[in-house]
């Protein structure tokens, strides 16, 4: 950012030789108003004004120069030294906000005119775009300034009351004023002070308040946080005031510009902050530190070694910074209680500087003594920032607007209100025609997706409910399901089991009918674990329903909050009135699977049970097949064939009961077939598709009995949140368009 700034230095002091300070000031105002490069400053220094008018700080990272300095250290008396105003001066911290002066050259005459930036709100957050107001009149007498910027400030300070007691307030009054408890100690809110005057430089700084060390460590870091938090941009230089009249060890706000630009890369310093300290001879210069240098005149006769000190100092010889050191004389009391003009003021600054030891003898740095030289060079580094800036500057406007036209986009189509019950039938005509594709799976597919897999789940919870029939002999933990290797479905069922069911089952059937009670027993075991899944699963697909409604309700009402408010409630009642229908239905149709048994599909239960009894008859025939060491470690470890060979004694005592498990798992898999089906078709039907037939009708009923158009425009009034987020971006877009157009007019060749 810095590197492509011109300076024409010839020493690690940045000392050139120039010209004497006699007749300094007419010779800048000449060079400096009547050349090109003149124009471009005046330019370039307008539209940082104007772009800090629009709020361009709150968006990018904006060139500036920032004043930092200890309290009572000369900083008020450098900053009238450069702009030719009095500011408020008072016993203690004076400087309680940021105050931004922007001198221009541009005007034919003198003027002043004051403002008030509000940048953040009462609890501390961003105002975005900052807010703007004029305060007082423009001035016309330099002696008047004083006391518009004490009530400026004081409005700053007082958000709690109106602006307009602060604009006739005595100054009395103003002082009265600090000791109110509503009264804030500081704000980062700023006091802008523009001035007109064709006989100084152009230029633009922010002072900031003076760093204090005796008071309360809240006020002490709070006064730091302020600092700290002005001069971390990289895009900030830092002026640092050093009061000659103090040690320089002794003085922080060096330390402070260090911490925020360690490589001294943005450190220009109206050093009233530690900018020398004996610590620091093992550091680099700083490619772009000034210090300025105050109160030289406060060093008495005798002070041999501090003359020498500041000496070796402006000449480069400690402490070494890039733009060198500058040293100023500023008016003391008496001087400015005589309103001594700027001119003699200068003057005895010059006739000072000529006549009093070391400060005669350093022929070869007379360009680093007086308030023009300094305020010529900085202004040239400042104009040379915020050019170099303006590339990246462009880049980001144009990154920025097209950011907020994106979030713009992505807000709901704003509705017209000119018919406001149209527009609502409309916006649920939409609605359930929506909600109808989703149902269907034409469109919104998660519906339909998250209940086939819910139902998928259901078909498995269901097929785990088939019974575990073991036609094995002995101990069963010996043998596997029938159903293969794994955990098998639920409690394993002996063969002996199912021969005493029989037994128990035998009325006045004939010799070899095996009673139809053992089968019916062993079916109903079985279909009543079948309420459970069903059920759960119906619970879980009117979860999903309710979510993917209530999300849908949000898309498509979203931005009206009353009215998304009054959907949401009607379509409540409506899945709770499916919710009781399809609830009754699934019972109904899981009480089908109780009594009687019965079937149509012959030919599935036929071919299911001869497949199963040849099953179940092998199993019995050949336990050994089944046995864990045959499936798990080897057939020769299995059971002997001895054991496989059962008499054919055995065969008559055990056929019932094969036949009777083989009958009750060819039950099984029909009616498994067919409540695997009907099950989601119930809860579909009954749920989704009878929502999405009804809804329509109930939403429009709704609107019916209270269909005034003062209810249709509450219903149909935006959502706060919603209006405020697209307030909060159509302002940063216009925000961000004005200053697009204020940039290109200079970018253009249009100047201000």
């Amino acid at each position: 950012m810095f590197g492509g700034m011109r300076r024409n230095t010839s020493s690690a002091n940045g000392t050139t030789g120039r010209r004497s300070m006699s007749g300094q000031t007419a010779q800048l105002a000449t060079t400096l108003s009547s050349t090109s490069y003149a124009r471009r400053c005046k330019e370039l220094i307008r539209l940082d004004r104007d772009l800090r008018a629009l709020g361009a700080q709150v968006h990018f990272d904006m060139p500036r120069l920032v004043v930092i300095g200890g309290q009572s250290a000369g900083k008020s008396s450098l900053v009238e030294g450069v702009t030719g105003i009095n500011v408020p001066r008072d016993s203690g911290t004076c400087t309680r906000c940021p105050m931004e002066c922007t001198v221009s050259t541009s005007g034919s005459s003198w003027a002043c005119t004051i403002s008030l930036r509000t940048s953040y709100n009462t609890d501390g957050t961003v105002l975005e775009p900052p807010t703007i107001e004029s305060f007082g009149p423009v001035l016309h007498q330099k002696r008047d300034v004083e006391l518009w910027l004490r009530r400026a400030q004081a409005a700053i300070l007082n958000r709690h009351l109106p602006l307009k007691d602060f604009l006739t307030k005595a100054e009395a009054d103003l002082k009265k004023a600090v000791k109110d408890p509503n009264t804030l100690l500081f704000s980062r809110n700023t006091v802008m002070v523009d001035i007109e005057d064709p006989e100084l430089a152009d230029l633009s700084f922010v002072d900031l308040p003076g760093l204090i060390q005796n008071s309360d460590p809240e006020t002490i870091d709070l006064i730091k946080g302020l600092v700290v938090a002005n001069i971390e941009s990289e895009n900030t230089l830092i002026l640092v005031a050093i009061p000659m009249s103090d040690d320089i060890d002794n003085q922080a706000a060096v330390r402070l510009a260090r911490e925020a630009d360690p490589h001294g890369e943005r450190t220009i310093g109206m050093c009233l902050v530690r900018a020398i300290s004996t610590h620091l001879d093992k550091r680099v210069p700083s490619p772009l530190c000034t210090g300025v240098l105050t109160k030289p005149d406060t060093l008495t006769r005798g002070a041999l070694g501090a003359r020498q000190k500041w000496q070796e100092t402006i000449e480069g010889k400690v402490d070494p910074l890039k733009h060198g050191y500058y040293c100023v004389r500023l008016p003391d009391d008496d001087e400015r209680a005589r309103n001594i003009s700027r001119a003699a003021s200068q003057e005895l600054a010059a006739k000072y500087f000529a006549s009093t030891a070391p400060w005669d003898q350093m022929a070869n740095h007379r360009n680093r003594f007086g308030v023009p030289n300094f305020v010529s060079d900085v202004s040239r580094l400042l104009i040379e920032l915020i050019e170099s800036n303006l590339p990246k500057l462009e880049a980001q406007l144009k990154q920025l607007l097209s950011q907020c036209q994106a979030e713009l986009d992505d807000l709901p189509v704003i509705v017209s209100t000119s018919d406001p019950s149209t527009e609502i039938f409309l916006l649920i005509t939409k609605f359930c025609e929506d909600f109808r594709a989703a149902t269907c799976g034409e469109s919104r597919k998660s519906l339909v997706q998250g209940a086939r897999r819910r139902f998928a789940q259901l078909k498995q919870e269901i097929f785990d409910t088939r019974p575990n029939f073991r036609p094995f002999p002995g101990d069963l933990e010996q043998f596997v399901s029938i159903d293969g290797p794994g955990n098998p479905p639920g409690t394993p069922i002996r063969l002996e089991d199912v021969k005493i069911a029989v037994a128990n089952s035998i009325g006045w059937e004939l010799p070899k009918l095996v009673p139809f009670d053992a089968t019916k027993g062993l079916i109903l075991d079985f279909t009543k674990m079948w309420h459970t899944p069903s059920f759960a699963s119906f619970d879980d697909v009117f979860a999903l329903t309710s979510h993917f409604v209530k999300t849908l309700i949000g898309h498509h009402f979203g931005q009206f909050t009353k009215l998304e408010k009054h959907i949401s409630s009607i379509v409540k009642l409506e899945l709770e009135k499916c919710k009781v229908e399809t609830l009754h239905s699934l019972r109904k149709l899981l009480e089908l699977e109780n009594l009687p048994l019965f079937t149509q599909n012959t030919d599935l239960l036929d071919s299911e049970g001869n497949a199963w009894h040849v099953r179940y008859t092998d199993a019995w025939q050949h336990p050994g097949r089944y046995h864990i060491r045959h499936i798990f470690d080897s057939p020769s470890q299995a059971p002997s064939e001895r054991l496989e060979e059962n008499p054919s004694v055995r065969l008559e005592a055990d056929r019932d009961a094969l036949l009777v498990m083989s009958n009750v798992r060819a039950y099984f898999q029909v009616a498994f077939k067919r409540v695997v089906d009907y099950v989601p078709l119930v809860i579909d039907h009954g749920l989704n598709q009878a929502l999405a037939g009804s809804l329509q009708k109930s939403l429009f009923q709704s609107l019916t009995t209270n269909n005034t158009t003062e209810r249709m425009e509450e219903l149909l009034s935006e959502d706060p949140i919603l209006a405020q987020k697209r307030a909060s971006l159509e302002s940063r877009k216009t925000n961000l368009l004005q200053i697009k157009e204020r940039l290109e007019m200079l970018l253009q060749g249009g100047g201000v």
